[in-house]
């Protein structure tokens, strides 16, 4: 205790005088920080208002899993962060993030049929039309892209080959074109998705400029998502009901041969007693008979299959389906009017505190030089 009282006393003094000194700093230019937090205040306005308005979209579903692990061992680990999911599915609850945020999934989306309300009138066109042609945008980012805008059209000029971009009849999605890809990239941050490892649990968010969009994207999402799991764990049975049911074709026609020669043969040797006649007559009846097993077995075989592949789909149970929002997502006036003044405070703090000695130091070496 005695070794941290050694510091002499002087040095809290100056350390207090500094830290007054900024005070006073501060004070004294005190009109000139909130000139610039009024700057700062009048631009978290205009920026607040350039930004077009969203919407946010959201659903909650619980998919059906297989839990191999007894139920109390699987909580226990689902506590500390570890799954005991033992499925042989390769596409489980947990990656449903990655195969929504995957390339795929994204341009699959592109063709969904969407409806909103642009100056009294109602459009219907495709989610990326949508994206292409009625997104809104702030005001700046025209003044941006005017340059290159302007360039891009010198070069136009010079060029002999126009540039095809991405149809919809014959798209590749490993040869997606520039605003293709600008598209993906948007919907790849702006589907929100988090799954809860003990429940299964899905939460679905989406957040985009118009409320019908957002709406009718959120549930066209929900249902591909549906569909891509179902085709996945019903792929195999639906192979194996194919592949069974070119067997029934076969071995029907094998038993429908068979039984037509046996009547045929029967019809003709009605009153003829002769051994060699029975023998035909036996042969044709177990050839008959073997080829009716064999098709009743692929029957079998072919209804238990599919059986299988209704039992195989999963089942998704919408705890909170998606609604059409009614108010604004974002964003906030407010909250720009607040983190801009702040910056703007800041900013002012800094160069009154270091700024203008630091100006005062660069003006006294050139002056010297």
């Amino acid at each position: 205790m005695a070794e941290q009282n050694n510091i002499p006393p002087q040095y809290e003094q100056e350390e207090e005088i500094d830290i007054m000194e900024y005070v006073v700093k501060l004070w004294a230019r005190r009109s000139m920080i909130i000139k610039w937090c009024c700057v700062g205040a009048v631009i978290g306005l205009v920026v607040g208002f350039s930004l077009p308005k969203t919407y946010k979209a959201g659903a909650t579903l619980a998919p059906e899993t297989e839990q191999k692990a007894s139920g109390g061992v699987s909580s226990i680990a689902s506590l500390m962060g570890v799954s005991l999911n033992n499925s042989v599915d390769a596409i489980s609850v947990e990656m449903f993030p990655d195969v929504v945020h995957s390339t795929p999934f994204i341009v699959g989306l592109f063709d969904v049929p969407v409806e909103f309300e642009r100056g009294g009138e109602v459009i219907s066109t495709t989610l990326l039309d949508y994206m292409l042609e009625y997104q809104k945008s702030p005001w700046w980012s025209s003044v941006i892209k005017a340059p290159f805008k302007a360039l891009g059209w010198c070069m136009s000029l010079f060029s002999s080959e126009e540039e095809e971009d991405g149809g919809q009849a014959a798209r590749d999605i490993t040869n997606l074109s520039k605003k293709e890809r600008a598209v993906v990239e948007y919907f790849s941050k702006a589907i929100m998705i988090n799954v809860d490892k003990k429940t299964g649990k899905t939460q679905l968010e989406l957040e985009m400029q118009d409320p019908l969009v957002v709406y009718t994207v959120t549930e066209a999402i929900l249902s591909n998502l549906k569909e891509y799991m179902s085709n996945y764990r019903t792929s195999k049975a639906s192979q194996d009901v194919k592949n069974l049911g070119v067997i029934y074709e076969q071995r029907k026609a094998d038993y429908y041969k068979a039984q037509q020669a046996y009547a045929k043969y029967m019809d003709s040797n009605k009153s003829v007693i002769l051994q060699s006649a029975q023998a035909e007559r036996e042969r044709l009846q177990q050839e008959m008979n073997l080829a009716y097993q064999v098709y009743s077995q692929v029957a079998s075989q072919l209804e238990a299959a599919r059986i299988k592949e209704q039992e195989a789909k999963p089942v998704f149970v919408i705890l909170e389906p998606a609604v059409i929002p009614n108010l604004k997502a974002g964003p906030s006036k407010a909250k720009m009017l607040v983190v801009f003044t702040f910056l703007a405070a800041c900013g002012a703090a800094a160069w009154v505190l270091f700024g203008t000695d630091a100006l005062a130091k660069i003006k006294e070496v050139t002056s010297a030089k």
